[in-house]
């Protein structure tokens, strides 16, 4: 049985269903900005060019993708660049975090029992946003929203945030990684900063490596 109050962390987090007693979820925000973001205070852990949020999924994580958009971006194609994205992280452990069930109609940043991943409106100082409940260490539902203030790509164009490139670093933040601000930390997915055209997040460094491997193992 699981103790506890389930918070939402803005950054990323799921509800799992709870025999006995059900804890009231707690909530997290991250949220990925050009000149700063929210840094998330419930942090856990820092070495080697990683941290860690100090929680993470026991199951996979399942999850829906909303590909509606204003950019003219077809759902094949929205749907292979997220899903090229939470590959990337699952390509690096023999746990299998990920798990792509399809799209959805339904929209991030609700607790509804869905991870999911959409486009929707927010402040303009956050690139993208995600949302992770959790009870304790176990995350049990995670959302994350790109932000329609700004344009978006699928090939790097300048100008234009990169899909892939951002939800990779996302992505991060659902396996239980925190953003980075150090100066030897840019080569990073999990640096905190991002522009427009930039594509290099696309690739994990060691340290992201490093960190993925610390929470589920090789």
């Amino acid at each position: 049985m699981l103790s506890g109050a389930l918070i939402l962390l803005f950054l990323a987090v799921s509800i799992l269903p709870v025999t006995a007693i059900q804890p009231s979820p707690r909530l997290v925000v991250a949220e990925y900005s050009i000149d700063g973001t929210v840094k998330v205070t419930s942090t856990d852990g820092d070495a080697s060019g990683y941290k860690l949020l100090g929680f993470k999924w026991y199951d996979t994580a399942n999850y829906w993708v909303n590909p509606q958009n204003k950019y003219a971006l077809s759902t094949t194609a929205v749907t292979q660049a997220l899903q090229t994205s939470a590959n990337t992280w699952d390509l690096e452990t023999s746990r299998a975090v990920f798990n792509y069930r399809g799209t959805t109609s339904r929209t991030a940043g609700r607790y509804d029992g869905y991870n999911v991943v959409s486009w929707g409106s927010y402040q303009s100082c956050a690139i993208a946003v995600t949302y992770i409940w959790y009870i304790c260490d176990r995350i049990v539902e995670t959302d994350t929203t790109m932000n329609t203030y700004y344009k978006w790509s699928l090939t790097g164009q300048p100008g234009k945030m990169d899909v892939q490139n951002i939800m990779t670093h996302e992505f991060g933040h659902w396996c239980g990684l925190a953003d980075l601000y150090g100066t030897g930390d840019y080569s990073l997915t999990m640096y905190g900063y991002a522009s427009t055209g930039e594509t290099y997040k696309r690739t994990l460094a060691q340290g992201d490596v490093l960190g993925l491997v610390a929470v589920y193992g090789l």
